[in-house]
């Protein structure tokens, strides 16, 4: 296979149709790329991009063999993908590792099942504590795209020399995090959870706020995720998962503004709801406080204020069940819809 080298996502246009893009999309790149509008190779069919391009390498794609490589943007599913181009051989050997880091890093899933999910979760851990550290966290850039293009290039660099000397390590010798600590720590506090399966929402009783790696552990089969926290603390996210373009049969999503306005008719805290578009990558309704930065509204629940509500957490549950209930009933599960679709079928929910 024809040596790599990693470029900034802005150069594509000096080498047209001689660079793969991994987790990311451009029309003069070939896409391995779950991203919406990235048409994916024919039997590479995958929920992360990550496993798309272990597919594309399973399956000898002669396009593999450009030369350059990109993306617009650093996390972990991007660099396990871009890591597997480099490194083929090693990348089939750690398939279903790097598979299971990708869907821990990119929708904060946990498959109990694997006997390695501990090493996987360690690992993201790993990643995520020397990307803060030696460079930004996520969304730590400039909020300028070209900013990103261009800070996330010395990342890609220095991890994929990196990364290839511990993923071989046995997990007793994987560089420890808190994070990690924090995670397992986590999961032994969610008290209840449970999956409404008609609206496909997970809801997750725990006494305080929670890691994300945690909160969102089972919710495989959720395209949204309840939180509901001691002292009528709350909060209601759209998962990536519906963001992206992934083999799920999904609701598409609806807009959470009209029910803003139902929980802001009984709220008494003084506070109000609120939720971002939902074209957003990860929307979260919540009672209002300080604006959050897209950074902070990365970071895990425990990072950030979850506000008191005067509303019961009986109610709480109802109101926003029903409310997805009412509308879902009208429409079907299916595969990821292209935003103009979302947006007329929002126009026609709405109307």
């Amino acid at each position: 296979m024809t040596d790599k080298t990693f470029i900034p996502f802005y150069d594509i246009k000096k080498y047209p149709d001689e660079v793969l893009v991994v987790d990311a999309h451009h029309p003069q790149g070939f896409d391995l790329s779950h991203w919406r509008g990235a048409p994916v190779p024919k039997n590479c069919e995958a929920d992360t991009s990550t496993e798309i391009v272990l597919k594309a390498i399973q399956n000898n794609l002669p396009k593999l063999d450009k030369k350059y490589v990109t993306n617009n943007h650093y996390d972990i599913d991007g660099f396990l993908g871009v890591w597997a181009v480099f490194n083929p051989k090693e990348a089939l050997k750690h398939y279903d590792l790097l598979t299971e880091m990708a869907q821990i890093g990119d929708f904060r899933e946990i498959n109990f099942e694997y006997s390695e999910w501990k090493k996987a979760l360690k690992l993201v851990c790993w990643l995520n504590k020397e990307e803060a550290e030696l460079f930004y966290p996520p969304f730590g850039a400039p909020e300028i795209a070209e900013k990103e293009m261009e800070a996330c290039v010395p990342k890609y660099i220095h991890f994929l020399d990196a990364f290839s000397k511990v993923v071989d390590l046995p997990i007793a010798e994987v560089p420890y995090t808190e994070e990690f600590n924090l995670v397992l720590n986590h999961l032994e506090k969610i008290d209840n959870q449970e999956t409404i399966d008609d609206i496909r929402m997970q809801i997750v009783y725990a006494n305080e706020p929670l890691h994300y790696y945690a909160l969102y552990s089972k919710s495989q089969s959720a395209d949204m995720v309840m939180s509901i926290y001691s002292d009528n603390r709350y909060e209601l996210e759209y998962k990536y998962t519906t963001w992206i373009n992934t083999t799920r049969q999904h609701f598409p999503r609806i807009s959470m503004e009209k029910l803003c306005d139902q929980l802001n008719e009984i709220e008494e805290s003084g506070k109000t709801w609120e939720a971002e578009h939902f074209t957003d990558t990860a929307p979260i309704l919540r009672l209002k406080g300080e604006k959050l930065s897209k950074k902070e509204r990365f970071q895990s629940p425990c990072f950030r204020p979850v506000y008191a509500s005067s509303i019961s957490p009986d109610d709480f549950q109802n109101i926003c069940i029903n409310y997805f209930r009412s509308h879902y009933e009208r429409l079907s599960k299916g595969v990821t819809l292209d935003w103009k679709e979302v947006r007329k079928l929002n126009e026609m929910v709405f109307a």
